[in-house]
């Protein structure tokens, strides 16, 4: 059996395509850290993403293992320089209430999910038991997440103005699931109650 723990980078700047952690986030990424030094991982991959990198550095940190950059774990469209964040956030919405859209740059929500699926059966077949580490974004990790379960089964937010209904996962959340044979297990939604101490 194999158990993955996908974890979401800490609180981010606020600033197009590839902003770092805050200070608040560094916090976020050392409790987390301490949260899980106890658990004996096999492999540790993050998106290439600096905010995810600097989360995936600082929680590996206790278990002395390389951080493997996977390219697929990147989020299905990123905010970039040439438009407003009101734009990103329209055309993000639209990925959300229609899950095959196609937006400007990017990929759809199930395409994302199931490129993240494809990693996880990749590392299932590579350890065959043990624990994974998976440092990636919020909206990827619920992509796949729509993709392996039911939208029953997830509870999920509605946005209020468009009716985009997407699974709330918070910086340095961390998303629990296992695999047995080809039956995936969700343990954990975005677990965040390690973060209850104050972090400034």
């Amino acid at each position: 059996m194999i158990t993955y723990y996908l974890v979401r980078h800490g609180t981010k700047e606020a600033i197009p395509f590839d902003p770092p952690l805050t200070t608040v986030g560094v916090k976020q990424a050392e409790v987390t850290a301490e949260l899980l030094k106890e658990v004996p991982f096999k492999e540790v991959l993050t998106s290439p993403k600096q905010r995810t990198k600097q989360t995936a550095e600082t929680v590996a940190k206790p278990h002395s293992l390389p951080v493997n950059i996977d390219e697929r774990l990147i989020e299905r469209l990123e905010w970039e320089n040439d438009e407003s964040f009101d734009e990103f956030i329209a055309e993000w919405n639209k990925t959300d209430i229609d899950r095959s859209y196609l937006p400007k740059k990017g990929m759809s929500s199930k395409t994302n999910g199931e490129r993240m699926k494809n990693i996880l059966d990749e590392l299932a077949e590579k350890h065959k038991d043990g624990n994974i580490l998976i440092v990636s974004h919020g909206g990827t990790i619920g992509d796949l997440l729509r993709n392996l379960f039911t939208e029953e089964a997830i509870e999920h937010k509605t946005e209020p103005v468009t009716g985009a209904r997407y699974i709330d996962i918070l910086e340095c959340g961390v998303t629990t699931i296992k695999k047995k044979d080809d039956k995936y297990e969700l343990m954990k939604i975005g677990d965040i109650s390690h973060l209850s101490i104050p972090l400034i």
